[in-house]
């Protein structure tokens, strides 16, 4: 079996193995592997040096280039609207409070999960809220209307 269908099998394993584990990550990999093998049958390259060197230079360029590109169309842009300083992504998200705050302090439900929270605004149960700030296990909320306005006063006093 000539040298460069090792690396075009090794491809394709790597892209099916994909499918199993979905990281994004594999399919890159395999990617690279089969350009090498396209090209050592070709007879672009012809030594085992080379042919490793250029794995690993496609498989590094791919994974930092393309996947960034490839997630966001592929899962979508589920930050937009977002602070970059929020590590977790969940400020600026919409959540549902669970049960009326009392003395600022409640909990909501974001994505399936339940949240402590807390407010400087009255909150009541089933009442959608922006998450303004995340620390820890905490999310500071604030009324999904008074997100708006408070955007509004903010520009009219910038006047």
């Amino acid at each position: 079996m000539p040298e460069y269908s090792y690396w075009i099998i090794f491809g394709l394993i790597l892209i099916i193995g994909e499918f199993v584990v979905s990281g994004l990550v594999l399919i890159f990999l395999g990617l690279a592997a089969v350009i090498v093998g396209g090209l050592a049958y070709f007879g672009l390259i012809n030594d085992l040096t080379w042919e490793i060197t250029l794995f690993a230079v496609l498989s590094l360029v791919l994974l930092a280039g393309a996947r960034r590109f490839l997630r966001d169309w592929l899962f979508g842009k589920e930050t937009q609207g977002r602070t970059s300083d929020d590590s977790a992504g969940l400020v600026g998200g919409r959540a549902t409070v669970e049960a009326d705050f009392v003395d600022g302090v409640g909990s909501v439900r974001y994505r399936g999960a339940r949240w402590q929270a807390q407010s400087d605004q009255p909150l009541n149960a089933g009442q959608m809220v922006r998450i303004s700030k995340h620390e820890g296990l905490w999310l500071t909320v604030q009324a999904w209307s008074d997100t708006s306005s408070s955007t509004d006063q903010e520009k009219d006093s910038e006047q």
